[in-house]
C-alpha cells in the first residue's frame, strides 16, 4: 500500500484520535488484507472494494486497545461493555457466559509481553466483520467450548427420572434467537484458538 492511499484510509478511521501511529494500522490492514487473500493476488479493484468493506473504525480503536492506550480503553469499556454482557445473558441467563465475557478482557488486554509486544487477543481482530459482532463470537465460542467440556463430565440422567423431560419456565430474551444464530455460525465456523496463557490471566478489561 502506497503512503498516500494508507493516509487516506488513517484518516478515514479517524485513527489520530486513538494515537494510533499510521505504521500499526497499516500494518493492522496489511495483516487484514494477507488474510482475506490468502493463496491469490488481489487486483487493485480486489483491494479498492475490500478497503472499502473494513470497519476502519474499529479496526483503529483495537489497534489503540492492543497498545494499553488509556483513552481506547476508556472508551471500549464504555461503549462495547454492555452490548457484551446482554449478548452474554442471552446465551445464558445463568451469569456462566457472563463469567466468560469477563475473563475475555484479560485476553483483550493482553497482560503477557512477548519481545516487547503486548499478547492482546485484539491482534486477531482483522476488520472485516464489526467489533461487537466479533466480540460476541468470541463469547459464543467460549461458552460452546466450556458447554462441550462440562457435558463431557456430566453423568446420563436415570431413565426413570424425570430430568430428560424437566423444563423451566423462563421469560423470553428479545435477543436470544439472534445470539443463538451467532452461535449456530460459530459451530459451523470457529474462529481461530487463541494462545491458553492468555486465558489463564486476570482480567482488567
Amino acid at each position: 500500500m502506497d503512503r498516500d492511499h494508507a493516509e487516506r484510509l488513517y484518516q478515514k478511521a479517524d485513527a489520530g484520535r486513538w494515537q494510533v501511529p499510521i505504521e500499526v494500522f497499516t500494518n493492522a490492514i496489511q495483516q487484514s488484507t494477507d488474510k482475506a487473500f490468502a493463496g491469490r493476488e488481489p487486483s487493485a479493484a480486489d483491494l479498492d472494494r475490500y478497503y472499502s468493506s473494513l470497519h476502519l473504525g474499529d479496526l483503529a480503536l483495537a489497534c489503540a486497545c492492543a497498545m494499553g492506550h488509556d483513552t481506547a480503553w476508556d472508551h471500549f469499556v464504555l461503549e462495547f461493555r454492555p452490548g457484551l454482557y446482554r449478548a452474554a445473558d442471552a446465551m445464558d441467563a445463568g451469569g456462566a457466559a457472563r463469567e466468560i465475557a469477563d475473563a475475555l478482557y484479560a485476553e483483550l488486554f493482553g497482560l503477557r509481553e512477548k519481545d516487547g509486544i503486548r499478547q492482546s487477543v485484539f491482534r486477531y481482530f482483522h476488520g472485516r466483520s464489526s467489533l461487537a459482532t466479533w466480540l460476541r463470537s468470541l463469547v459464543a465460542q467460549r461458552f460452546i467450548d466450556r458447554h462441550r467440556e462440562t457435558r463431557r463430565l456430566d453423568p446420563l440422567p436415570d431413565d426413570t427420572s424425570a430430568a430428560p423431560i424437566r423444563s423451566t419456565n423462563k421469560p423470553i430474551d428479545p435477543d436470544r434467537e439472534r445470539f443463538a444464530a451467532a452461535m449456530r455460525v460459530v459451530l459451523k465456523s470457529r474462529p481461530p484458538r487463541w494462545p491458553a496463557s492468555a486465558a489463564s490471566a486476570s482480567p482488567p478489561r
